[in-house]
């Protein structure tokens, strides 16, 4: 399970088919909820993915903070490399440098010796 960077990406992608912005939940409420066929609230696939997340979720509190936050700038909110290196005020070579360590970073951190 994550054991590369392919995995770790797909699964920081996939993020986005669970977050929602304005309350920062994996849960359906209100009308989004009344309006499907969910009665328990959950979006496909959610549950089946927990491990998954899960253990994503133990990784990336290892990262720093920025790290992380370029990660969810980059895969979740999907901004630009310009849009992250203004926010976090960094280069975009940097912005490059550390998602890309930052990735390797989370698979580095599903090795039992690494950990």
């Amino acid at each position: 399970m994550l054991d590369s960077a392919n995995q770790v990406i797909f699964l920081l992608l996939r993020y986005t088919d669970w977050w929602q912005p304005p309350s920062t939940s994996v849960i359906q409420v209100g009308s989004a909820r009344r309006g499907s066929d969910l009665s328990s609230g959950f979006r496909e696939g959610l549950l089946e993915t927990l491990d998954e997340r899960t253990e994503l979720s133990r990784r990336m509190r290892v990262l720093e903070d920025r790290d992380r936050r370029l990660l969810f700038l980059w895969y979740v909110e999907q901004l630009t490399a310009s849009d992250i290196a203004r926010e976090l005020k960094l280069s975009r070579r940097q912005v490059f440098r550390r998602r890309a360590r930052a990735v390797t970073e989370l698979v580095k951190l599903g090795d039992p010796e690494a950990a």
